[in-house]
């Protein structure tokens, strides 16, 4: 990861894209769980609590945080009180229950109630049971009034800007807390809410107790002055910020710690300068939560291999991790979503984010990650065309940056945490933008590999009357969620596996064969081996006139496959204008044939009454293994529909049927000129499965008029 980084930082630089050094200290908030500013006063009193309803707010805020757990001006709590008599404990559950309900009860009752819950309640912060040595919630809350403050009040002082005024008042009146004032006034104020009429009872409800669950509930306090509009800036103020990270880089102005730096050899990145047995920085992605950018332990015995551990194994100076800190920082804000980066946990089976830029950056960034991983909306089987309007932003912007450029490449690679804790690189690319423009154009191109096929699917609202869909050309990542969906149960019901990964389908777009054969070739197996029934089920209900019905959420795979199936043969080298003329894509076709003049059997004959398996979805599992044996199945099973067909002289549905018979002589005239194979592969069970759905529109306008809606 740290050599994609210091690139990337190369890249900006050269760019002149101007990127904000954070402190390694000064992190973001985190979004999750309840945050509240807290106003403290002059006289270090708590004057007002307000819930921060917007997520995007708290991710905005900073906090100086130098170990995990001690913060400020944010750091966590827990509920203050709780019971330790049950009979007390079910008290407090029905008055939480009351303030939940439509008949919430008078103020005076409410305030009546808490208050003498808060008189059989003890401490949460407290733990009666704390070993010597030990730490409870009150030490934790403690250690974040003090450490944290008396480092950043060291920092702030003596600098006479009167932008920091704000940070460094809050700082001073601060130090007059300690844990058990801060319980006391928090506590306090929170009950003094139910003297009055509020929408927030039953939050400040929660704040105050801990009821149910095996640990309470964490809270986050960000502490800011009572009285900020007396100052120019508050505390969380974009420029009290900077403020704050100008005064803390400043205090990390030496590093050397004594250490001569010109007898220091040059690091792994020619750097001379020092802190290289420091810790690596921590960058907090959303989405992904904390990153550390490198993290090796002597305790490992594979570090020890050549005499070398942690740092000395592979020397980094504070310089060139700040520079890699602040790249992937820029790279990887919200902004930057679905052009620079883009997560694709969804199709990984782990938290994981794609990055792809190119190398020389520019302010309009072409959506390359997009390109790769869609986006939130690609999963709507609304937006047709999605991909392609996508890989025409991206080849006019690269096309545009080639013109200026011969020499700027594309830089790919993917950030997972398999473990969920350890962040590790487990694709990393890099090629031409001439090479990207190249396999776009051939990826959209494969997928048109296969003939005419469209689905017929239920609209976007309830009710609405069944359309007929084309299908859809995937982004990369989207083949990885289908090859990973299992459907069982005659096409019903899916599960999901992690047989594919995204470097599979990466290396299927980018690399030249022989690798893209040997990724086809795998994801080609995966997708027969998890999606045949499916196919088969979609097939029959088309045959029907019916919709084959799935999860929402997966009813864009439906309109993906046959796009899927084609750039897989494709990337075989298997083109349609020669497997649609081989025996496996005609039994295919044959086999759907059957089925059609089965059903309009069952409707003429039998008087609309179906079987729940049509003759040819019946042979199809036998023809995907053994296509010749399948076909003297089909010989004996076609004999009454086709002496029917040839014999009926009345009725709406003669010609049709006339015309299922011709298709069937046609096509069986066609296999008898070939050698049917005993045994099939997998690129001959794809091209009979697109045999089987191909759907021609004659077909198509001929059997619309009277089919049913189910």
């Amino acid at each position: 990861m740290l050599n994609e980084l210091y690139e990337l930082s190369r890249s900006l630089d050269d760019a002149g894209l101007k990127v904000v050094s954070w402190h390694k200290f000064l992190k973001e908030c985190p979004r999750g769980g309840k945050s509240f500013f807290v106003g403290i006063d002059a006289a270090s009193q708590i004057t007002t609590v307000c819930w921060i309803s917007n997520p995007e707010r708290v991710a905005s805020l900073r906090k100086y945080e130098k170990a995990a757990g001690y913060s400020f001006p944010a750091f966590n709590i827990r509920q203050l009180w709780q019971f330790d008599d049950q009979t007390i404990r079910e008290e407090a559950a029905k008055l939480r229950k009351w303030l939940s309900g439509k008949n919430i009860p008078s103020v005076d009752e409410v305030f009546a109630a808490v208050s003498s819950l808060i008189g059989n309640a003890r401490s949460t912060w407290i733990d009666p049971n704390k070993k010597s040595g030990g730490r409870d919630e009150m030490d934790k809350v403690a250690g974040c009034l003090t450490a944290p403050v008396d480092e950043l009040l060291q920092a702030v002082t003596g600098n006479s800007d009167t932008t920091g005024k704000a940070i460094a008042t809050l700082l001073e009146r601060t130090k007059e807390l300690d844990g058990d004032t801060l319980h006391s006034q928090l506590s306090d104020w929170v009950v003094r809410q139910f003297s009055q009429p509020s929408d927030h009872w039953l939050m400040w409800f929660d704040l105050l107790f801990w009821i149910t669950g095996k640990t309470p509930k964490s809270s986050s306090l960000i502490f800011e002055l009572a009285d900020q509009s007396d100052f120019e800036f508050p505390v969380h103020h974009p420029r009290s910020y900077e403020y704050i990270n100008k005064c803390l880089q400043g205090t990390d102005g030496d590093t050397t710690n004594g250490e001569d730096t010109s007898q220091l050899p040059p690091d792994a990145y020619a750097a001379s300068d020092a802190g290289r047995d420091e810790s690596f920085p921590i960058i907090k992605m959303s989405r992904f939560g904390n990153i550390n950018l490198r993290a090796m332990s002597r305790e490992s015995l594979c570090q020890l291999r050549y005499g070398v551990a942690e740092s000395k194994s592979f020397p980094v100076s504070q310089s060139t991790r700040q520079k890699c800190k602040d790249a992937l920082e820029w790279i990887s804000r919200d902004e930057r979503k679905d052009q620079t980066w883009c997560d694709i946990t969804g199709v990984s089976g782990a938290t994981s984010v794609l990055f792809a830029y190119p190398s020389r950056l520019a302010n309009d960034t072409p959506p390359l990650s997009q390109l790769f991983g869609g986006d939130d909306e690609s999963s709507n089987i609304e937006t047709e065309g999605q991909f392609e309007a996508c890989a025409k932003a991206v080849v006019q912007s690269l096309t545009g940056h080639k013109a200026t450029d011969q020499s700027n490449d594309v830089v790919i690679f993917i950030l997972t945490k398999p473990d969920g804790f350890r962040t590790k690189v487990v694709y990393s690319y890099r090629c031409s933008e001439t090479h990207i423009l190249e396999s776009a154009k051939d990826w959209q191109i494969g997928c048109l590999n296969h003939p005419e096929i469209r689905t017929r699917q239920f609209g976007a609202n309830k009710g609405d009357t069944p359309v007929w869909r084309d299908t859809l050309t995937p982004f990369v990542a989207e083949i990885i969620a289908c090859a990973n969906t299992v459907w069982i149960r005659g096409g019903t019901e899916s599960s999901t596996c992690k047989s594919a990964t995204m470097s599979d389908a990466l290396s299927l777009m980018l690399d030249d064969s022989p690798r893209a054969v040997t990724s086809a070739e795998k994801l080609l197996g995966l997708v027969l081996k998890n999606a045949t029934s499916l196919l088969l089920a979609m097939g029959q209900a088309e045959k029907q006139g019916r919709v084959h019905a799935v999860a929402k959420n997966l009813q864009k795979h439906q309109l993906l496959l046959p796009r899927i199936f084609g750039l897989l043969l494709w990337k075989l080298h298997i083109h349609k204008g020669d497997f649609m003329k081989t025996p496996p894509f005609l039994i295919g076709r044959l086999l759907s044939l059957a089925d059609q003049l089965h059903f309009l059997y069952c409707q003429e004959v039998r008087k609309g009454d179906v079987p729940p398996q049509l003759v040819g979805n019946a042979i199809m599992p036998t023809a995907l293994a053994t296509p010749e044996h399948a076909l003297s199945i089909l010989a004996d099973r076609m004999r009454p529909y086709k002496a029917w067909a040839d014999t009926v002289r009345t009725g709406e549905k003669v010609g049709l049927a006339r015309y299922f018979i011709a298709e069937m002589g046609e096509v069986c005239n066609q296999i008898a000129e070939q050698n049917v194979p005993k045994r099939t592969n997998d690129s001959d069970r794809a091209t009979m499965l697109l045999g089987y759905l191909c759907r021609p529109k004659k077909v198509e306008s001929t059997t619309t008029e009277g089919e049913s809606d189910q």
